[in-house]
């Protein structure tokens, strides 16, 4: 289009990288654009507005990415002609909260971005005012007195028309067309309180034959009566968010809205407003929604999760919200790279989570000091240390170990090395076989850093004759018995001066690669949190995390993130319930190594005598579960699959798609949508699955 916004605003800007759906009502007359170019200059401008009711999490963190970065990277924008304004989308005093605001400020400056300006959509509450009216005016706005209920059967019909323009009904509500004054006064009445809650609304005067839903004649007033957590209590009717963003990027000036993909059918509308009032529209852009496997983005779910104290809260570390990331140990720079990784698509896409996991081990490798650390840990007495060291048994040798391994010149920290040390259960087995390299009957390993071998002589055990309480082996020198291969080496943390820590492990929160969404509360993993009480590490772990010759103000800074990498395991991040001064630490699992598999040692640890065919078993028998249950799926008609969760549905459509819950409310739109998509797999799955049958017997 010839009149974009950016074009107009700074002639080098490349607007073709950041085209969508173009609409006749999305053109700028030359007047508005001469306005548009005299407030803007060379600036291209795009925001970032999240609404107030609940906390950030990454796919807010690839919309910041894209606002305040990414688009500009696109157009082609150079650096100081780029503006992003952070706004809060705060038309909803009902979900909204002073908790929320400060959480969104938080997370947006702690994720680096620095906006140009601060805006509430509730600091234009009077100037949305004034153009409802103006509205009105022009006829284009009028107040309804339908509730809910005749709303919705008002919309029937419009669907019903879009099948067979003959169908019976008018669509239309009888006030649709009552006296311009008439509305005003009304509208008048609702302001200053003359309405129960509920009572009439304002709605724009659109189109209800239209094929696009969001023309059926929007609401743009509701009335609430209640404060509002930043506009306080002067209003009692509020604007709805259709009816106020795209004014509001209308006002601000901002050359693109970027969205995500289901609000491209939301373009109608948003020009028709636009148009209506005669006011500047910006270019739209929508892009793929972030879907990441193996949890769930939606709000309402990661509030149940936290209201059922599943979770330790909004900051849980197996959350996707940002504050739970954070915790995690996934810095800003391993969210924002991520972000640039994945990039923007207008795609329908699921991204695995291993590719946020591999951003974080690829930043984390270049900034985590390496210690020693057994998350399980198992004695092992060396029983001739005097003899090979030459050291009494209380006596202990110094080693020096490098910070990072692959760059000597990073610096080395000290570990004691004596004749008890901890070894992780993990790396033990009472029955040996071919392709373990671990402690095993008459097996030699190597123990890393200190150019010993030792070989087990034996292993003992509890009187169940199952669990390991010590390892009893023989330390040999660098000649000692050449035959006796060490086919791996491992870590190990000495006994006399192992520093106890609490070690929280981390893996999936779901089972399921994509949660159902009507059964997404059964498939939550029962194990995605797994604590390590008795963990241990080498004494250098405090000096590691917290230097000497740190400034003052990190030492200070609660929020920083502290991390190490346990040798052979992962990389862990200081948790907020550490207490340095009491020397009481809690880490928890950022990302496991690649090649290893710290949440098979964590669950062999979290029960006495599990050892790595316990996990193995533990591991096949969730797989068996999750085949079995997709076995007896097969042989459920689409039809019957939601009728028979009467837990959590009480009513369903001619398909067999739910459309109210259990306690007899209607399903909203996106929550139909997305069980008509369940409903379609499901339909597959039986189809496929009889198919097959049928051909089998044929």
């Amino acid at each position: 289009m010839a009149d974009t916004a950016a074009t107009a605003a700074n002639t080098d800007v490349t607007t073709e990288k950041l085209q969508a759906r173009e609409l006749p009502s999305a053109v700028n007359s030359p007047a508005l654009l001469e306005e548009h170019r005299a407030v803007n200059g060379s600036v291209v401008r795009t925001r970032f507005p999240p609404e107030p009711n609940g906390y950030l999490h990454v796919g807010h963190a690839k919309s910041m990415n894209m606002n305040f970065e990414l688009a500009f990277e696109k157009l082609g924008v150079p650096k100081e002609n780029r503006e992003t304004i952070f706004r809060y989308d705060d038309t909803n005093p009902e979900a909204e909260s002073k908790e929320y605001i400060d959480s969104l400020r938080e997370d947006v400056s702690w994720m680096g971005w620095k906006p140009v300006r601060v805006t509430y959509t509730s600091d234009y509450f009077d100037k949305l005012y004034e153009l409802a009216v103006e509205l009105i005016k022009r006829d284009k706005a009028y107040v309804c007195h339908q509730s809910k209920a005749d709303i919705e059967a008002s919309r029937e019909i419009a669907r019903a028309k879009i099948a067979d323009a003959n169908a019976p009904g008018d669509p239309c509500s009888p006030w649709r067309n009552r006296p311009i004054e008439e509305s005003l006064r009304e509208f008048d009445n609702m302001r200053k309180g003359k309405y129960d809650a509920n009572a009439a609304t304002l709605r724009l005067k659109m189109d209800m034959y239209s094929p696009n839903p969001n023309m059926w004649d929007q609401v743009a007033y509701r009335i609430k009566y209640m404060a509002h957590p930043h506009a306080g209590d002067k209003w009692c009717i509020y604007p709805t968010y259709d009816y106020t963003h795209c004014i509001i990027d209308s006002l601000e000036h901002i050359d693109y809205s970027i969205c995500t993909l289901e609000f491209e059918t939301r373009r109608e509308s948003y020009y028709w407003v636009l148009e209506a009032l005669d006011l500047y529209r910006p270019k739209v852009y929508e892009m793929s929604r972030l879907n990441i496997s193996y949890t769930v983005l939606s709000k309402r779910k990661l509030l149940k999760l936290v209201l059922s104290g599943y979770m330790r809260g909004w900051d849980d570390p197996r959350m996707p919200t940002i504050k739970g990331l954070r915790r995690r140990g996934y810095s800003a720079k391993i969210m924002n790279a991520f972000c640039n990784e994945i990039g923007v698509t207008r795609n329908f896409n699921t991204v695995q989570y291993e590719r946020l996991a591999a951003v974080a081990r690829s930043v984390l490798h270049d900034s985590a000091p390496r210690v020693m650390g057994v998350l399980s840990p198992v004695l092992l007495q060396l029983t001739n240390w005097t003899d090979v060291t030459g050291l009494s048994t209380t006596e202990t040798k110094v080693l020096s170990v490098p910070n990072f391994p692959f760059d000597a010149s990073r610096g080395s920290h000290d570990v004691p090395f004596g004749a008890s040390v901890y070894i992780d259960r993990s790396d033990i087995r009472l029955v040996d076989s071919d392709d373990f390299y671990g402690f095993a009957p008459n097996k030699t390993v190597a123990l890393k850093y200190t150019g010993y071998r030792v070989h087990v002589d034996r292993i003992e055990t509890a009187a169940d004759g199952v669990t390991v309480e010590t390892v009893v082996a023989t330390l040999l020198r660098e000649d000692d018995h050449p035959e006796w291969k060490a086919k791996t080496t491992v870590q190990w943390v000495a006994a006399a001066s192992a520093v106890n820590v609490e070690v929280r492990m981390y893996s999936h929160l779901f089972l399921m690669e994509e949660p159902n969404d009507a059964t997404w509360e059964q498939e939550l993993n029962p194990n995605s949190e797994v604590v390590m009480a008795s963990a241990k590490v080498d004494p250098s772990v405090w000096s590691t995390l917290y230097p000497a010759d740190e400034s003052a103000e990190d030492a200070q800074d609660k929020g920083k993130l502290r991390h190490v990498q346990f040798e052979r395991i992962g990389f862990f991040v200081v948790d907020k319930d550490t207490d340095a001064s009491s020397k009481s630490l809690v880490l928890n699992l950022t990302v496991n190594l690649k090649d290893s598999k710290p949440t098979d040692a964590a669950a062999a640890g979290s029960t006495a005598g599990a050892g790595a065919g316990d996990v193995n078993k533990s591991r096949k028998e969730e797989q068996a579960r999750q085949l079995a249950e997709k076995k007896a799926r097969m042989n459920i008609p689409a039809e019957e699959f939601f009728r028979r969760q009467t837990d959590l549905y009480s009513a369903w459509d001619p398909e067999g798609v739910p459309t109210h819950d259990a306690a007899g409310e209607k399903l909203s739109k996106s929550a139909y949508k997305k069980l008509k998509k369940d409903w379609e797999k499901q339909k597959q799955l039986f189809e496929s699955s009889n198919k097959a049958g049928a051909e089998a017997t044929a």
